[in-house]
This record gives structure tokens, C-alpha cells and sequence, in this order.
């Protein structure tokens, strides 16, 4: 009897299972729907976005350790102990993000005044890398599309000459993303995309008057197609991204000029 009244008092009752369960399910549905781009709430939402889910992947996780994993019934030293150590690993990741805010995550000014590009061997001796995509002459049309549902571009390396009159076509087939297409200085993508944030969706996710922005689509929703018309700049290696939130981790490639 004395083993049945502990396990009764240190466990959850059913009905207490059954209201924690529905509302794990509630807020799972609220964090969906707050990424869902058919809800159009995402679009509203900016850098704000980060913070909610964060909280209520927060509010979560503490439901479930507090219940579904009895700390709620244990002694109070185990509650203090986990809450201290997970307090802890909280502070050293902002801190963490604070120092890329702090040093804005790209290149220090000598460093970027200073940089040399890549050059290959093939190039240096006046040949064409075996690697390297065909160069077209004169007025250049790309057509270029996302992959699906996937955080991926159809391909990772676009080379054009300098000068050169480039169209770049770029489809979305995605039936739930959407994307952009922008042309960036190189080593500039992610801080390019961070700083998009703060345009957010109106700006179609790009800095407006930024330097290190050759070119850009506007945002192009799921099945959708839009073009760029731009002038290839100086010869040296250059990126394309989409810089919709997140996506610039995975979305990118070499825009390579002549």
C-alpha cells in the first residue's frame, strides 16, 4: 500500500495527462501556423517570429519535464538543479549571438579592403577551368528555379562576362515557400540576409540601398516567376542567395564574372 500511495502521489492522474496532452497539441498547431505561409501571418510577423517560437518551444519543453517526466513531483533540489543548468546553457547562447550581432558577422574593414579573390590555375594562365560553367558572349538570359519544397537552388554556380546585359528568370514550384533570387558581394550573403530582416516581406527581404546588393527579384510566392534584368559588374566572384528568413543557410551559389 505504502509502494501504490507514492506512485499515485509522485505521477499525474489521467485527466491531468489528458489536459497536458491537449495542450502540448495547441500550441504545436499555434507555432505551425505562425510558419505556415498560407496563413500569411509569417509575413507580418519579421524577426518577431524567432523570439514566439522560442517561447513556446520553451513553455513546451517545461510542460513536459514538469509531468511527463515527474520533476514537478520530485524533490525541489532536482527542479533547482535542471532549471540552473538549462538557465546556464540559455545565457552562454545569447551570449554567443550577441558577439555576432556585436562584430555583425562579416569581414573587419582591413580584411575586406585587403581581400584577393580565388583565381585558378587555369585561369592565371590565361585557359578556362575545365570546371567552370560555359561563358556566353553579349546579352545573357539565365532561367534558374527553386527544387521543390527544398532550401535549395537548381544549381550552384552562374557565370556570366562583365558587362553583359543578364536576365535571370527565376521560377518557385514550391507549393508552400516562397523565395527570392539576390546577387551580393561576395562573402556578404547571411549578413545581407540579417540585415533583410529588418526590411521584411514589404522589401522583399532585402536592405533597400544596400552596396553590397548587384541585384534582386522581388519575393516570389509558391508557383510563381519573376525576372531581373541587371548589368554583370566587374570581373571576380560574386554570390547568389534568397534571403528569406533562414533559407540563406542553404540557398546560395558562385555568380562568377568574367
Amino acid at each position: 500500500m505504502a509502494h501504490q500511495t507514492e506512485h499515485t502521489t509522485n505521477h499525474p492522474t489521467f485527466m491531468q495527462y489528458v489536459l497536458i496532452a491537449i495542450v502540448l497539441f495547441a500550441i504545436t498547431i499555434v507555432e505551425f501556423v505562425l510558419i505556415w505561409d498560407r496563413a500569411g501571418i509569417v509575413d507580418h510577423l519579421g524577426a518577431s517570429k524567432i523570439p514566439l517560437l522560442v517561447g513556446l518551444s520553451a513553455v513546451k519543453f517545461a510542460i513536459v519535464i514538469m509531468y511527463y517526466m515527474h520533476l514537478k513531483f520530485d524533490n525541489r533540489l532536482f527542479g533547482t538543479v535542471f532549471i540552473a543548468g538549462l538557465a546556464l546553457a540559455f545565457i552562454v547562447g545569447i551570449a554567443l549571438l550577441s558577439l555576432f550581432v556585436a562584430f555583425e558577422g562579416g569581414q573587419r574593414d582591413f580584411a575586406e579592403a585587403n581581400a584577393i579573390p580565388y583565381v585558378e590555375h587555369g585561369e592565371e594562365a590565361g585557359g578556362e577551368s575545365p570546371d567552370d560553367p560555359p561563358v556566353a558572349a553579349g546579352p545573357v538570359a539565365i532561367a534558374i528555379n527553386a527544387v521543390g519544397d527544398a532550401f535549395a537552388f537548381s544549381s550552384t554556380s552562374l557565370s556570366v562576362n562583365s558587362g553583359d546585359e543578364v536576365t535571370v528568370t527565376f521560377d518557385n514550384p514550391s507549393a508552400t515557400n516562397s523565395h527570392n533570387f539576390v546577387v551580393v558581394q561576395n562573402g556578404t550573403k547571411d549578413a545581407v540576409a540579417g540585415d533583410g530582416a529588418a526590411a521584411g516581406p514589404g522589401g522583399n527581404w532585402v536592405p533597400a540601398g544596400d552596396s553590397r546588393v548587384i541585384a534582386n527579384t522581388v519575393v516570389v510566392a509558391p508557383g510563381g516567376s519573376e525576372q531581373v534584368i541587371f548589368t554583370a559588374p566587374a570581373p571576380g566572384t560574386y554570390q547568389f542567395v534568397c534571403t528569406f528568413p533562414g533559407h540563406n543557410f542553404a540557398m546560395f551559389g558562385d555568380f562568377i564574372v568574367h
